[in-house]
């Protein structure tokens, strides 16, 4: 009789809570069912990137674990793909420029059916197609080759230029680094995107504060990184990078400016979700033993 009548209320989703000897029930709205689901997501994810990266003996979690949210909002709610025809000419595309993040897009492409678990457990294994950098084209929904720094951007501007001479109605996503924004290309390209007025290009840093060789703010300060894009011709919002409503709401309203690329300063955590590796800089370069590898699924199983 208690579910007929909630669902006769309308509430389709719902929490109870327990308070003074009283249920309580709080109907969950669309947006906090979609954040949930997506939060679980992330959750899952991050333990897939410390399983594969555990067997492969596979350094830079922190950056991989800095990102997870942003990649599990757009692959599994704002990116027009299809992981059955992952060539799809109407696709929108993905370019992960931070490549040293690619244990990262793996478990989502993976989790997203672009591939099967399989392949995925053989990343970095001798023979294996998954390398510690993407290859273009060594599993599906891999659309460039990146680790270098500082590419991604441009030619992420190439493909929205292209797109928009073809008359297609993509949008193209680039996952930039902090410090990768250090690199004199990223700045071409956004000067380039900005004149063009590439409103189908959005580009997403990954703003966790720390790169390879210490603080952003020491080895090349970017304050403010949003003035800066501003000045080139870019739209710009800044959120917190680990909030699901915050970045939901970011990509469910591009382009930010019509006429103008959008981009999305994203505050994160080096090593989110990982109290060992949150915040630390040795968290680009460690290596799990037995103990860090138990520990850190230990925690994730219980956020």
């Amino acid at each position: 009789n208690f579910l007929k009548f909630i669902s006769f209320l309308g509430i389709n989703k719902f929490n109870l809570k327990l308070k003074a000897g009283n249920i309580f029930v709080v109907a969950q709205t669309p947006l906090s069912a979609l954040c949930l689901h997506l939060q679980e997501t992330a959750k899952e994810l991050r333990k897939m990137i410390i399983e594969i990266s555990y067997r492969a003996k596979a350094h830079h979690l922190g950056s991989c674990l800095s990102c997870v949210d942003i990649l599990t909002v757009l692959y599994f709610h704002t990116l027009n793909i299809d992981p059955k025809n992952s060539c799809d000419e109407k696709r929108d595309w993905f370019i992960l420029s931070k490549g040293h993040a690619a244990q990262a897009q793996y478990v989502t492409l993976a989790k997203r059916g672009f591939f099967s678990n399989d392949v995925l457990n053989t990343f970095l294994r001798d023979g294996s197609q998954l390398g510690a950098h993407p290859d273009k084209n060594c599993a599906p929904g891999v659309e460039v080759s990146s680790g270098s720094l500082g590419h991604g951007l441009s030619i992420g501007v190439g493909v929205a230029l292209a797109t928009k001479k073809d008359n297609l109605k993509r949008k193209v996503f680039v996952l930039l680094g902090d410090g990768e924004c250090n690199e004199g290309m990223i700045w071409e390209a956004a000067m380039f995107a900005g004149y063009n007025k590439l409103d189908n290009l959005v580009a997403i840093v990954d703003y966790n504060r720390l790169q390879g060789f210490g603080a952003t703010d020491e080895v090349m300060n970017l304050d403010s990184l949003s003035d800066k894009f501003k000045v080139f011709g870019w739209e710009t919002r800044e959120i917190d990078g680990h909030n699901m409503t915050e970045i939901i709401d970011a990509f469910d309203n591009l382009p930010f400016a019509s006429g103008k690329p959008s981009i999305i300063i994203a505050h994160t955590i080096k090593g989110k979700g990982i109290s060992f590796l949150e915040n630390k800089l040795e968290s680009h370069y460690i290596v799990l033993d037995e103990v860090n590898y138990k520990q850190a699924l230990n925690e994730l199983n219980n956020l």
